[in-house]
C-alpha cells in the first residue's frame, strides 16, 4: 500500500452553538452524526482510516510481533475465583482462543454441573462491536437481566433471559447506561435510562415485564448534569440502591426492595466535599465516609 501524498483534512464550516452559557463557534460541528449514517461523514473516517493504515503499514510486522508477545504471557483459559449468591457459585472463565467470556454458575457447589448464563463470544459473532454491560440475576434465581452494546458508544440495550429455557424475553429496553437491577418480586427492573442526546444517564426507571417500556415509570430524574446516575443493591439484598456521584460528593436513595412501590428515600442528602458509600446490615446501615 503506497501512503497518500497528503493526509485527509476536514472541511472547516462556521456553525455557531447555543447555549445558557453563551455562543461558540464550532468549525468541525458537521463532523456529529450520532445516527453514524451521513455520507459525507463516513467518507472522510474512511479517508482517515486509509491514511493511518497507509502509514503505518511498515509498522504492521512489528506490531504483530508485539502483539504474539503480549498474548503469549496471557493465559488463555483464565477464570475468576467463584462467588457465592443465593444457593449458587458464579464466576466467569475464559475459553483459549476466546476474546470475549463465558459467564456461568453451579448450584450449590463447584462440583455441580455448570450452567452457562452468557457465552459472551456467541453473543458478539453477530456484531462487529459487543460488550456486556452487567448483568444481574433475578431473587427466584430463573431470570437473568443483562445489558449489551453493539455500536460502541456505550448505549446499552436491557434484555432478558430464560434461565431455564434458554430463551431471550420479548422486554428490551434501549439506551441505558450498564447497570440494572431486580426487585425482590424478580418481576420488577431498575435501569437507568440515558437523554437521547447528550447520553448522560439521567432517569431512573422501573421496568415490569411483559410491559411496553414506554410505559415504565420514572422513579427519579437526575437534575443536576454534574452527577452520574447509577442504581445497585445492598449486599444482603433487602435494598434497592440509587447513588448520585459527582467529583466530591454522593448521595444514596434507598427502598425496600420488597416494597411493591418502590418508594426511595434520601439516605443522606448531597453536600460538596461528602463523599460516601452505604451498605445495610442486621438492620443498620453502615458507611464508609470523608466526612470532615
Amino acid at each position: 500500500m503506497s501512503t497518500p501524498a497528503q493526509p485527509p483534512v476536514a472541511a472547516v464550516r462556521p456553525h455557531r452553538v447555543e447555549s445558557p452559557n453563551g455562543t461558540r463557534e464550532d468549525p468541525y460541528y458537521w463532523l456529529r452524526d450520532d445516527t453514524r449514517s451521513d455520507p459525507e461523514v463516513l467518507a472522510y473516517l474512511e479517508a482517515e482510516n486509509a491514511w493511518t493504515d497507509a502509514v503505518l503499514a511498515p509498522l504492521k510486522p512489528l506490531q504483530e510481533q508485539i502483539y504474539q508477545e503480549i498474548i503469549g504471557r496471557i493465559r488463555q483459559d483464565d477464570a475468576s475465583v467463584p462467588w457465592h449468591r443465593n444457593g449458587y457459585w458464579y464466576y466467569w472463565r475464559y475459553e483459549t482462543g476466546a476474546n470475549y467470556p463465558i459467564h456461568a454458575r453451579r448450584k450449590g457447589s463447584m462440583e455441580a454441573p455448570e450452567e452457562i448464563l452468557l457465552d459472551v463470544s456467541a453473543l458478539a459473532a453477530q456484531h462487529d462491536f459487543y460488550q456486556v454491560g452487567a448483568w444481574d440475576v433475578s431473587p427466584d434465581n430463573r431470570l437473568l437481566a443483562f445489558t449489551e452494546d453493539t455500536v460502541g458508544r456505550r448505549q446499552f440495550t436491557l434484555r432478558v433471559k430464560d434461565l431455564t429455557t434458554g430463551e431471550m424475553l420479548p422486554d428490551a429496553i434501549p439506551n441505558v447506561e450498564p447497570g440494572v437491577v431486580w426487585a425482590a418480586d424478580s418481576r420488577t427492573l431498575l435501569y437507568v435510562a440515558k437523554d437521547p442526546v447528550t447520553l448522560l444517564g439521567d432517569t431512573v426507571c422501573r421496568h415490569v415485564l411483559g410491559s411496553d417500556p414506554s410505559t415504565d415509570v420514572r422513579v427519579y430524574t437526575q437534575e443536576d448534569d454534574a452527577f452520574y446516575t447509577g442504581v445497585g443493591r445492598t449486599k444482603d439484598d433487602r435494598y434497592l440502591l440509587i447513588v448520585s456521584s459527582s467529583t466530591v460528593s454522593t448521595e444514596y436513595r434507598v427502598a425496600a426492595a420488597d416494597d411493591p412501590s418502590l418508594a426511595f428515600r434520601v439516605l443522606l442528602p448531597r453536600e460538596r466535599d461528602h463523599e460516601y458509600q452505604a451498605e445495610h446490615l442486621d438492620g443498620r446501615w453502615i458507611l464508609l465516609t470523608n466526612w470532615q
